[in-house]
């Protein structure tokens, strides 16, 4: 006899509300699978609202067996649904343990089915072994399972560790350069040993030779990273159903099988070994079972580290999700799990995310390329769990439409084969593409090529002359002696995560004897799932984080996963900049929130390889090395300066929030095309502005100042004396102008006053340089302050000054503008040159 009886419910498909008329079983009473249990009414209601609601029957029978001990309900009582257990009855057997359609407890056939359309089968739903084929339980025997592992796993200062393989503990390919490399390495060595051999014996001539043609071989680079891959073949059952196979140009590997590569990650045989000290571990991968025993004899030959507790996409019931239930349906407190992905646990908080392994470059995990790619800046959100029914004691079957949901599961089955199918042949045709296409041999060849342009490139500066004279072409001997490898040894991955173990289980333990010796207190049960946030709350704790560039505008900051990974490790984040903001994460120099945070100051512009970096090594990272600099800009050409405030260019922003790629503000100066500009209308346009004023605003009585009635707008213009001159545009129009060309003192008619001959552009640059004020381009001079000039000068007794003393006196000693025009007055002609006639008068009324 069970020890405590069972709830038994009433069926969800009854109609509901129902009124209990009768109890025929009575308390104490054996029942029988079929006794009548008890009696209900029901309204009825008809779709025709014509007719008047009826009052109707029925009647409930038992669906197990053993000694009715309680009833919940009494004659006349509404039940309103089927959440509440009416009865209780206490079976001789529960049949919490199944397998193979039999009770693993009492023997009895479970697959036999009754007019009651219930079968016992679905009393042990729940898979808690590593194999599809093995014993399924219920939900109080999966209770009962799980405290009896808690207490063991606690007895021994230990907890559980769910490990993933590829890309976690090691790097898998198909890729057949790989056993070439692996082949050439080997050769190599049997020749090296060889030779040794030989070294030692004397040798003739031809043993010299052969050994000469040895010393010039040169190991392949790989080799030294490859030493101890190891390989195993897979025949074509482990691709899918041999019924579906076809011949075809991407069917090899379903047809013939394939030839796998594995390198275990540095450091694994350390690292499995203390964990397996702290830790019962687990292996959960997404590979296929053939696969998952393959990798683990090579990590595990000795089963002492996994033994038999491997779970493999067969068997995991899904092949996009990893679900923790599956083998701890009740209690995860004492569960840490390690992956490099964390979207397909669905961001569990009892995960560890492990930065991936990336040993065969460019490779990535070859049993789950039917997988989304990962993309750190924008993910969708985490796909809500699906719903799953939960195990409860006892219902009844649905009374009605048996044929139509059966034929609803079946077509529901077929439909999921059939993605399944589709999953898994897009999966085989990614490992037929590395069969055939080569990835890594590819890569060599264009890091090879790269190298060779780069040594080509730093010899050529020295040896140029030379170059030019014999280029030289790079012989095989040559080609070999600069081989790089592409293949690395370095990954330190492991001492990281072990650390955060130890960790783990430092925390837990020391929670767990702090709860036991405090008897006289309830303390809470220390909990994985409380421990591991805590931990990454602590990485970025006191962080406040923009995001410029990262998020798309379209999508909901909080659901992006740079947000969610930010947040999930202690960061607050912000959409806004404020006051209480302390990093900037941004994917580009020159966006609007980066240049508000510069002017702002005490913020670290950084780039998201800093918070990447922070979320991988799970501690903050230094910003110094994530910095964004100031954007490289030329120093402007050198002009006088002008009132107006000179703009940063970070201070332009645009309407767009956060500027795109084309908008041009990243990019470096020497990188604009400058062949379409016309610089001859540049420099027309520079001698216009250093000519007139731009200025709308200065106050009437001075030359250039903007009539509001007229609408007319004076312009200035100096003489060779330094007068200003106010043409209106009301005179006559002026004629085009043409620079001074140089002249000599003879053509000109000056005797040795070389300050007569500069050019026009010269003279209002010298007048530009001499102003005072904010601006000296906008200073304007009044007819009363020449004339008071001249008059002052003519009082004093003092004769005229010449044209040459006056154009001195105005723009001062030293100033030397004889590089300004030499390339420029070649093709101008005087006569059309306003300052050039001014001249002119002068120096005939000087004469």
């Amino acid at each position: 006899m069970a020890e405590d009886p069972t709830e038994f419910f009433l069926p969800p498909s009854f109609p509901y509300p129902l009124t209990v008329i009768s109890l025929d079983a009575p308390v104490n009473s054996k029942v029988t699978r079929g006794t009548r249990l008890l009696s209900y009414s029901y309204v009825y209601q008809s779709k025709n609202k014509n007719e008047r609601p009826t009052t109707r029957f029925g009647t409930w029978d038992a669906t197990a067996e053993g000694d009715l001990t309680r009833w919940n309900v009494k004659v006349g009582d509404v039940v309103p649904s089927h959440d509440k257990a009416v009865v209780l009855i206490l079976e001789p057997c529960k049949h919490g343990v199944q397998l193979g359609g039999l009770c693993a407890l009492c023997g009895k056939d479970l697959t036999i089915v009754d007019y009651t359309g219930y079968s016992d089968a679905s009393r042990a739903s729940i898979q808690m072994t590593h194999s599809a084929f093995g014993p399924t339980v219920s939900l109080e025997e999966a209770q009962r399972i799980e405290r009896e592992t808690a207490n063991h796993l606690l007895g021994s200062r230990k907890l559980s560790l769910i490990v993933d393989l590829d890309q976690t503990v090691v790097h898998a390919t198909v890729d057949p350069t790989v056993g070439e490399w692996i082949a050439e390495g080997e050769s190599w060595e049997a020749k090296q040993a060889k030779k040794q051999a030989k070294s030692s014996t004397p040798t003739d001539s031809d043993d010299s030779s052969d050994e000469s043609s040895d010393e010039e071989e040169e190991c392949n680079p790989n080799w030294e990273a490859l030493k101890d891959v190891r390989k195993f073949r897979l025949g074509p059952e482990s691709f899918g159903n041999p019924s579906s196979r076809s011949k075809g140009k991407h069917k090899m590997v379903e047809n013939d099988g394939c030839m796998y590569y594995i390198k275990a990650r540095p450091g694994w045989k350390e690292f499995l070994e203390k964990a397996a000290t702290r830790y019962e571990m687990h292996v959960y991968t997404m590979g296929t079972r053939a696969y998952a025993e393959q990798v683990c004899a090579i990590l595990d030959p000795d089963k002492k580290i996994f033994g038999n507790r491997l779970l493999s996409r067969d068997e995991s019931g899904s092949l996009t999700q990893k679900n923790l239930k599956r083998l701890f349906p009740c209690d995860t407190s004492m569960v840490v799990i390690i992956d490099d992905r964390a979207d397909v646990w669905e961001w569990s908080p009892n995960l560890v995310k492990v930065i991936p392994y990336d040993f065969f470059v460019g490779i990535g995990d070859i049993n789950s390329n039917f997988l989304p790619k990962v993309d750190p800046s924008t993910l969708a959100p985490a796909p809500a769990p699906a719903p799953t029914p939960t195990p409860s004691t006892v219902d009844s079957p649905p009374a009605s439409d048996g044929d139509n949901t059966s034929a609803d599961v079946n077509g529901d089955t077929t439909k999921a084969e059939a993605e399944v199918n589709v999953l898994l042949n897009e999966n085989n045709a990614a490992l037929d593409a590395q069969l055939e296409e080569r990835p890594l041999a590819k890569k060599e060849k264009e890091l090879q090529e790269h190298e060779e342009e780069e040594e080509i490139k730093q010899a050529q500066p020295p040896d140029k002359a030379k170059a030019t004279a014999e280029p030289s072409v790079p012989t095989a001997h040559d080609h070999h002696h600069h081989r790089k490898a592409l293949l690395k040894n370095d990954d330190t991955e492991l001492q990281r995560v072990g650390k955060l173990l130890d960790e783990v289980h430092r925390r837990f333990f020391t929670s767990q004897d702090s709860s036991s010796s405090n008897h006289n207190r309830r303390s809470s049960k220390p909990d994985v799932t409380r421990i591991i946030p805590k931990m990454r709350a602590e990485t970025l704790e006191g962080c406040h984080i923009l995001f410029s560039g990262l998020i798309p505008l379209d999508t909901k900051p909080e659901t992006a996963e740079v947000w969610r990974s930010a947040t999930m490790f202690g960061a607050k984040c912000h959409t806004e900049l404020t006051s209480e903001v302390t990093h900037v994460v941004a994917a580009k120099r020159g966006t609007v929130k980066v240049d508000q945070a510069r002017k702002r100051g005490n913020i670290a512009i950084v780039s998201q390889l800093w918070l990447t970096e922070s979320i991988g090594q799970w501690r903050k990272m230094d910003e110094k090395p994530y910095l964004l600099e100031e954007m490289e800009v030329h120093p402007p050409a050198t002009h006088p300066p002008t009132s107006s405030p000179v703009m940063d260019i970070h201070d332009l922003s645009s309407e767009d929030p956060e500027m795109d790629e084309d908008d041009g503000w990243h990019k470096d100066p020497s990188e604009l095309d400058t062949a379409a500009i016309d610089w001859n209308e540049i420099n027309a346009e520079v001698d216009a502005a250093m000519n007139e004023s731009d200025d709308d605003e200065e106050e009437p009585g001075f030359l250039g100042y903007n009539d509001e009635e007229g609408g007319q707008t004076e312009k200035e213009d100096f003489s060779d004396d330094g007068s200003v001159k106010s043409l209106s545009a009301n005179n006559s129009p002026r004629m085009k102008r043409k620079r001074l060309r140089s002249l000599t003192p003879s053509e000109a008619g000056f005797d040795g006053d070389t300050d007569l001959l500069r050019s026009p552009l010269a003279k209002r640059k010298k007048v530009a340089a001499e102003r005072s004020g904010l601006s000296r381009l906008k200073q304007g001079v009044t007819a009363s302050d020449l004339g008071g000039s001249s008059k002052g000068g003519s009082e004093n007794g003092s004769a005229p000054a010449s044209p040459a003393e006056m154009h001195q006196d105005a723009f001062g000693e030293g100033y030397d503008d004889e590089d300004d025009d030499e390339d420029e007055e070649a093709d101008f002609d005087l006569e059309d040159d306003f300052l050039a006639r001014a001249l002119e008068e002068d120096d005939e009324e000087v004469g």
